[in-house]
């Protein structure tokens, strides 16, 4: 069976409106993994969805957490938009300082490298790093 001409257009432009309803719940999934420093220094970088309502205006609510050595022990949580994942923690005592978090997919939300820029409430750079999914 051959289609017309306006037939091929309207199948054309339903694919593409499945593919847009499809993308954002992909690239959401693709955020949540294990990421390890490429850095050398063992920290690995583990993010999972929390499975609350999702905000407003962004995506879903994510748990943070980083494990290694010194600087790698922190738990935090973020709202992920996109390609984005904002959010924060505080350090631990003796040393109380709110850090806030920022991580950037570089090449979309299939790329496996990350880039986590750590910031403390002065907006000075704590800690700048890029992690590789595993």
């Amino acid at each position: 069976m051959k289609l017309s001409f306006p037939a091929k257009q309207s199948l054309v432009k339903a694919c593409l409106a499945a593919a847009l309803v499809v993308i954002p719940g992909v690239s959401l999934a693709q955020i949540e993994g294990v990421y390890h420093s490429d850095a050398g220094d063992d920290c690995v970088m583990t993010i999972t969805e929390i499975n609350i309502p999702a905000p407003k205006f962004g995506d879903g609510y994510y748990r943070v957490e980083s494990r290694g050595k010194a600087a790698c022990m922190w738990d935090g949580v973020g709202m992920g938009q996109s390609t984005h994942l904002v959010g924060g923690y505080v350090t631990l005592p003796p040393v109380f300082n709110r850090v806030y978090i920022s991580a950037n997919w570089m090449f979309g939300p299939t790329s496996p490298k990350v880039e986590m820029i750590q910031k403390n409430e002065a907006g000075e750079i704590l800690l700048q790093s890029t992690y590789t999914r595993q």
